[in-house]
């Protein structure tokens, strides 16, 4: 989609360009262990964090994650969510009886009315009626510290459409909040980006690499947002070869695909560019937490961060021809992303989370703008598509250093 046609209102946006440092030619040096300077530089410019603060920050990300996996086994069927709050894990049961074996992981617990399975239940619901929701509805997903399934309409565009499609779940005696908020859904499309790749041989847009993976057979591949495919080359570096996309899920409520590199040409490096000279190697792609911190490397806002809000999000993508495509199972966080910064890698600490699908954009002087640059003191939505998903689908293993 061309610029002219990006430049709309305010919007649910794709940004179909993306950004991370993981291809390379040459090969780059892997950077020392540990959170690098610009991760901590980045949280503390965009999480009013101290220098020790952020490194104290990343040391609880990790302790959450592995403390909430024991204590999620622990609440066995009664589980209904875990997030980060005041640095520490929490974990929601719905049975008070779980409540004990969950602190004895070392979580806190909280009693809850309704299991995450409830919720889930009650989300899946809403999917099956993707097709009738009506235009104002934006997206919808499980808030794990409510208790309860969030769907988000325009703001000041609520109808009786709006109820009557919540209204369905009432009977699944799940609790449902419509959360009005700026954005209806539109694609953006100006394909910008840093470490560029071009597709159609450099005549079909540009967007930029995501993560490095590779098959069973060491073939090298490059990850990146499935609305990013097109037909034909991938070049990038002045029109040198890179591949071609060898698979795609975009339209069938996914969005990553799969370039297969070149490898005489180009070495597939676990990097991530940092947009200050140096770059993040991958180490793993343990999920983190509900609440727990997410940088990003995108061609337009470069290195920004922000925290984990939802997971398993469903968004509606609008289209130019008035259509809409449905992605599922996306993580929403509230780093500053914007056109230029679809596929990119996002990353917590040293650990892949996923690739940069979308955001709730508004215009300002005919740029789309995330919500934090347009409005002083407004948080920024945005959406990427976990890379464990794209790593099952396609059979790959993630490369790291």
């Amino acid at each position: 989609m061309s610029r002219r046609t990006a430049t709309r209102a305010v919007g649910v946006a794709l940004l179909v360009t993306a950004t991370a440092g993981s291809l390379s030619a040459p090969a780059l040096a892997a950077p020392g262990s540990g959170p690098s300077s610009a991760v901590l530089s980045a949280m503390q410019r965009d999480l009013g964090l101290t220098a020790d603060q952020a490194r104290e920050r990343v040391r609880q990300d990790s302790d959450a994650a592995r403390i909430t996996t024991s204590a999620r086994a622990a609440a066995d069927n009664f589980y209904a969510g875990s997030w980060i709050e005041s640095g520490k894990p929490v974990v929601a049961v719905s049975d008070p009886a779980r409540a004990e074996a969950v602190r004895a992981a070392g979580a806190e617990a909280r009693v809850v009315g309704v299991s995450r399975s409830q919720l889930d239940g009650a989300k899946a619901e809403l999917d099956r009626r993707t097709d009738s929701s009506p235009a104002e509805v934006g997206s919808w997903y499980v808030d794990e510290p409510s208790n309860s399934v969030v769907v988000t309409v325009t703001k000041g565009k609520r109808t009786p459409a709006t109820d009557a499609f919540v209204g369905g779940l009432a009977k699944s005696n799940t609790p449902v909040r419509v959360e009005e908020t700026e954005g209806t859904p539109v694609a953006s499309g100006d394909l910008v980006g840093g470490n560029a790749i071009y597709m159609g041989g450099g005549t079909a847009g540009r967007c930029s690499a995501g993560f490095a993976a590779k098959t069973a057979s060491d073939e090298p591949r490059l990850i990146t947002a499935g609305h990013c495919s097109k037909p034909g080359a991938v070049v990038a570096l002045g029109n040198l070869g890179i591949g071609e996309f060898v698979n795609t899920n975009w339209k069938d409520g996914n969005d990553f695909a799969a370039v297969a590199v070149n490898p005489l040409t180009w070495t597939l490096q676990p990097l991530v560019n940092q947009w200050n000279g140096g770059n993040v190697t991958v180490k793993g792609s343990e999920e983190a937490p509900l609440g727990g911190a997410i940088c990003k490397s995108g061609s337009t806002t470069q290195w920004t961060c922000g925290t984990v809000r939802a997971r398993n999000v469903t968004v509606k993508y609008g289209q130019s021809d008035g259509s809409t495509v449905v992605v599922r199972g996306l993580t929403q966080y509230t780093a500053c992303v914007e056109q230029g910064d679809s596929g990119g890698s996002n990353i917590s600490g040293d650990q892949a989370q996923g690739l940069t699908s979308g955001a709730r954009l508004k215009d300002v002087g005919g740029k789309l703008r995330c919500l934090s640059s347009a409005d002083e003191g407004a948080t920024s939505v945005s959406w990427f598509q976990p890379i464990n998903e794209a790593l099952k689908e396609y059979s790959l293993t993630l490369l790291t250093g």
